[in-house]
């Protein structure tokens, strides 16, 4: 965590932890599993095996969001959220614009290049702090959304694998818990505004800072984006082929490509679609890749002797299934620093150990969505 936090590459900092973990567990107990099999079998085996299975759903949500961002569908979404609510309700209005285009299956990274301009200008007119901006587009890009039920986000997916769960799995215990959320958030962000406005912290003049390093820039503003509810249409198509059809998730993101390319292809540069569908294709890799080292982690820890004498501990302990599966997907959470890679960890030992027969699925699925975003750190 920390050399994450000090900007190290992830693979660099995951690999100096999992070598760490691999040699001081072998030193503790010599005839368990040697450093080598440690990094060479149980580490690149718990990478290989995620990357394989969430393949598809990776990089074809990265192709999706890709399309979203350079039809000027994503602009236009959050152009007319925003210009609807106005500068006055600068915090609703980005929340909300962030959690369509979230929800509507466009990636948390391509939905900051869309609202990030946006979001300046509203800052600035609002003379609020630009320090602040990550954590407003962080409130609906990436709390409530990625619990609630029916969201194609990553965090939401992956129990459907292993329990056999649709997307909509605990429908009104979801709803009712993103909810919650979305209040606590409101309720956050209205008193950190409050207290920040009282402080007479503003934007400051020193616009250099804001313009440092490459700062995200929409994609499609300067050319005609296609109308509210054309816009809507693919990311409406993909929320019905995952929820009301019930298919794969990667099936419904093909969908959704497929109708993104028809409704979009008069917004399309058509000549450039082959290098920005690849682009959108590596940015997908990219993140899958940065997860799996991840789960390469989370592979290497439940192999050792405290891990698997902690589980049981917490499993034999009496408590609800529900409660072992939060505390269970929130402690590795904590430790991997990943909430799709915690639920890649945790979610075949909790699949095994707590059958239809002994819990619902559906709330199992919807307790380690949630436990998921639990204890997931900033750098995530």
């Amino acid at each position: 965590m920390v050399m994450c936090i000090k900007g190290i590459h992830i693979f660099i900092s995951v690999f100096t932890a999992s070598l760490f973990l691999a040699v001081t567990a072998w030193l503790t107990a010599p005839d368990g599993l040697n450093p080598l099999d440690a990094i060479l079998k149980v580490y690149t085996t718990g990478l290989g095996n995620y990357f394989g299975t969430f393949f598809f759903i990776f990089v074809l949500g990265a192709i999706f969001g890709k399309l979203t961002a350079i039809s000027g569908a994503a602009d236009s979404v959050a152009s007319f959220i925003i210009g609807k609510l106005g500068e006055k309700a600068v915090i609703p209005s980005v929340v909300v614009a962030c959690a369509i285009l979230a929800y509507g299956g466009v990636s948390v990274f391509v939905a900051l290049f869309t609202v990030y301009s946006m979001m300046v200008s509203m800052f600035k007119k609002a003379n609020l702090p630009r320090r602040l901006i990550p954590v407003v587009y962080f409130a609906g890009a990436r709390s409530f959304v990625m619990i609630m039920p029916g969201s194609p986000q990553i965090q939401n997916l992956i129990p459907m694998k292993f329990l056999g769960t649709s997307a909509t799995a605990g429908l009104v215990p979801g709803l009712l818990t993103a909810a919650f959320q979305v209040v606590l958030v409101i309720v956050y962000l209205s008193w950190l505004f409050r207290k920040v406005k009282a402080s007479g912290e503003g934007w400051g003049d020193d616009d250099a800072v804001a313009s440092k390093g490459n700062v995200p820039q929409s994609t499609a503003k300067d050319k005609p984006q296609p109308h509210v509810i054309v816009a809507l249409l693919p990311m409406l198509i993909l929320l019905l082929v995952l929820n009301l059809l019930k298919c794969d998730p990667a099936i419904a993101l093909f969908c959704a490509i497929v109708a993104g390319l028809i409704i979009y292809a008069r917004y399309l540069n058509w000549k450039a679609i082959i290098s920005n569908l690849a682009a959108g294709t590596m940015e997908g890799v990219t993140s899958l890749f940065n997860t799996a080292v991840i789960v390469g982690f989370g592979a290497l820890v439940i192999k050792l002797p405290a891990f698997q004498e902690s589980f049981q501990t917490i499993a034999n302990s009496g408590m609800s299934p529900l409660m072992v599966t939060a505390i269970a997907v929130g402690a590795l959470v904590f430790i991997s620093g990943s909430g799709s890679g915690a639920l890649s960890i945790a979610m075949p030992l909790i699949a095994s150990l707590f059958p239809a027969a002994v819990v619902d699925q559906g709330a199992l699925h919807r307790v380690a969505n949630v436990a998921a975003m639990s204890t997931t750190p900033p750098f995530n």
